[in-house]
């Protein structure tokens, strides 16, 4: 090859890779590659529990996935007849209700079912079996979940992107993409929030979009998208009241917005039309109650000003932010004395507790995902990204007057972290907030930092030996460092492949080698014998497992929507055996299942003794037991040992000491016909550690430090099963 041809080829291979080098370093490749690459970790991270199988996970999916098999056979197969058989309830009088759950009475599935699950379940299911794809809908309920969760990124880039620009963007989906607390929530077979989250997210952005172009569309558009959020989410809601909030804000500033008032009505027009359709909500909810106010406020307040700006001669409220306010505290008296005697719906427990902490009845205290999250949980989810967020807000809200996105951003972030530090689940409505104001707050103090650096190297005087530029670079890096652990210290390499919950019989590990499969084994012998037509009593955390994966009806169930029905349970489960007997034969009940982890020791003679150890990992019925107390209004201080006075029973083994939660040496709390059932000797667990024919072994069992008794065996109750491999679910028949 000649010298000429040589060099014209490698002034080719320069020219070409120059090229290459400025298309791959152009911001929109860099950006889509980045997004793409968000995306691919976070939905790859929620797939990695197929490792164990495709199951649903946690509780609620196998609702949910009930849902859609009744939406499909109610419209003979046909999707779009389902839908309609779900509005037809609106027609139908007696509401119709399926006794598989809440037996004996039924829970109406349409009316106290959230429809989105079901919409999307089976929609998606019918599409791509039209298409010739031949899944099942079990597994597309499993799949959808972290598909759809992962198109957060997307939407928290276009959410961030509005709010200031595309690196807050990029940055506000790398966190979503890495945010424990969302992926927690919506991982395989997780529930169906994962729908809400991306969507309420593309709907603050259309409503941001909308508003600043004027644009009537993009506010029907962001209505749907809030909309579907309505369809698919309890915590609904917080959107809906977000938006109104914020346009209040901003018209009491600015009265004479026009573009705000416009955008915010087409917006809520839209969003209160899904909530006054929906069987579970109405047009009680839409209209009349507390949790439907700001909106219907905000919504007047728009019209009065939009009317007031075409007659000025008889509305002035246009300056008159003094008749704004009166106007709302006068509607929200009406509201609060109309709730009072029974005019409007009054708020649930759920919400009153997240919206007043203090306010919390017993049905909120004693479920687990209600509790208020300590700080270490906060921070240990969102690390140090939590505090550029608060950070953002706070240098958000001081200029929140001037600019209605800097008023957006401070109050989303601000009221995110109030309602979910009422209630730990709400942490997931914290993921969004957090990843996308925690950008802002990155940004915003590297932004002043540059124009500081610009401002001193300009003022420096000649032979100064300062670099300015030098000393906010090492700034600037100290703060990212600071910064780093949001994304670098993410839980998701260590937790996302957990096995699901039923698999696991509730046990939250990471590595397993299927030795907890208890409850498998339980539904298992549960469906092949007992009567289709048996009536289970349980507690509530295991009513959808039973129901759903058996077909046998349950008297209680995670929805926890018949208080006095669960205080039934609780009172059977708590007294004595007549009691009991009594309550279970007015409830219809055949069986009664209980689950209990209880673990073990072996003494020196070989005897294996069983106990339950106290332990966040190991829920069974009898660490729940003092929740059922409270349903009732009995002290738990008289059926467990040590209770408020941390004396708790223990065993030193060596340097270790395991403490337990068992029965307390009183007559309620031997005759519980629960503990009767939990430590019902069988072929497995024969000898408890609380026996007193362990006396005679030089005085006691060495170490042991708690109560002896004997706890008398059961005369109405039969022990029918017990699970494989632990023994940890125990199934009794009860007799007569």
């Amino acid at each position: 090859m000649s010298t000429s041809k040589a060099a014209e080829l490698l002034q080719k291979v320069a020219t070409y890779t120059i090229k290459a080098l400025e298309f791959f370093g152009d911001a929109r490749i860099v950006t889509a590659v980045v997004l793409l690459t968000a995306f691919t970790i976070t939905l790859l991270a929620r797939l990695t529990p197929m490792h164990w199988g495709v199951y649903l996970n946690e509780f609620d999916p196998y609702y949910e996935y009930y849902l859609s098999e009744q939406l499909l056979q109610h419209g003979n197969g046909n999707y779009f007849s389902g839908v309609a058989w779900w509005y037809h309830w609106w027609l139908e009088n007696p509401k119709p209700r399926d006794t598989l759950f809440w037996s004996p009475e039924g829970r109406d599935l349409r009316g106290s079912s959230q429809p989105g699950p079901a919409f999307f379940g089976a929609g998606i299911y019918s599409l791509l079996n039209a298409l010739g794809f031949q899944v099942s809908l079990y597994d597309v309920h499993a799949f959808f979940v972290p598909i759809a969760a992962s198109f957060a990124v997307f939407t928290a880039y276009l959410l961030g992107k509005e709010l200031k620009d595309n690196r807050t963007g990029v940055l506000s989906a790398v966190l979503i993409a890495l945010s424990w607390a969302y992926m927690y929530r919506t991982n395989l077979g997780a529930k169906h929030e994962a729908i809400a989250i991306p969507f309420m997210l593309l709907g603050f952005y259309l409503f941001l979009k909308a508003y600043k172009k004027n644009s009537l569309l993009l506010s029907v558009l962001a209505g749907l998208s809030l909309g579907i959020v309505v369809l698919s989410w309890g915590a609904y809601l917080y959107p809906w009241n977000l938006l109104a909030l914020v346009t209040l804000y901003w018209l009491f500033f600015h009265p004479g917005d026009t573009a705000l008032e416009k955008t915010y009505l087409v917006t809520n027009i839209i969003i209160t039309v899904f909530v006054a359709t929906t069987p579970r909500f109405g047009p009680t909810t839409a209209f009349l109650s507390l949790t439907g106010f700001l909106p219907l406020a905000t919504s007047l307040i728009a019209i009065i000003l939009l009317t007031g700006l075409r007659v000025p001669s008889q509305l002035h409220l246009r300056q008159n932010k003094k008749i704004i306010a009166l106007f709302i505290v006068a509607l929200l008296a009406l509201f609060i004395a109309g709730t009072y005697i029974g005019i409007f719906r009054g708020i649930a427990g759920r919400i009153l507790a997240v919206v007043i902490p203090l306010a919390r009845e017993a049905g909120v205290t004693t479920v687990a995902e209600h509790q208020v999250p300590t700080w270490n949980q906060v921070f240990d989810d969102f690390q140090t990204s939590i505090l550029f967020a608060l950070f953002a807000g706070y240098i958000y809200f001081t200029r929140s007057r001037e600019d209605f996105t800097n008023a957006f951003t401070s109050l989303f972030i601000f009221t995110a972290a109030y309602f979910s530090a009422s209630i730990v689940r709400l942490l997931l409505l914290l993921s969004p907030a957090v990843a996308v104001a925690a950008s802002l707050g990155l940004m915003e103090i590297l932004d002043r930092l540059a124009d500081a650096g610009t401002t001193l190297e300009r003022r420096r005087t000649k032979g100064s030996q300062t670099n300015y530029r030098l000393v906010i670079l090492l700034v600037a890096i100290i703060l990212v460092l600071v910064f780093s652990p949001s994304i670098l210290a993410s839980k998701i390499p260590l937790n996302s492949h957990q096995p699901p919950l039923i698999l696991t019989s509730s046990v939250p590990v990471v590595r397993y080698n299927y030795e907890y499969m208890d409850w498998m084994s339980a539904l298992n012998w549960i469906s092949e014998n007992v009567p289709r037509d048996a009536t289970i009593a349980t507690w509530w955390d295991y009513g959808y497992w039973i129901s759903v994966n058996t077909g046998r009806k349950t008297t209680c169930d995670n929805a926890t929507i018949d208080t006095k029905q669960i205080q039934k349970i609780a009172t059977a489960f708590m007294s004595d055996e007549a009691t009991a007997l009594q309550i279970f034969r007015e409830l219809n009940v055949t069986y009664v299942v209980i689950f209990e982890p209880l673990q073990s020791l072996q003494l020196s003679n070989g005897i294996q003794v069983w106990f339950t150890m106290m332990h966040p990992a190991l829920g069974g019925d009898m660490a729940k037991s003092p929740q059922m107390l409270k349903w009732i209004g009995r002290d738990p201080k008289d059926y467990i040992y040590g209770y408020n006075n941390g004396t708790f029973a223990y065993i030193q083994q060596g340097s270790y000491t395991i403490y337990m939660i068992l029965p307390a040496n009183t007559p309620q709390a031997l005759n519980a016909t629960l503990y009767k059932m939990i430590y019902a000797r069988n072929y497995k667990q024969q000898v408890f550690i609380f026996d007193s024919f362990l006396q005679m072994f030089g005085g006691g069992l060495q170490g042991y430090h708690g109560p002896t008794y004997n706890i008398p065996q059961l005369e109405h109750f039969e022990l029918v099963y017990v699970s494989e491999p632990n023994g940890w679910v125990k199934i009794f028949k009860v007799k007569g």
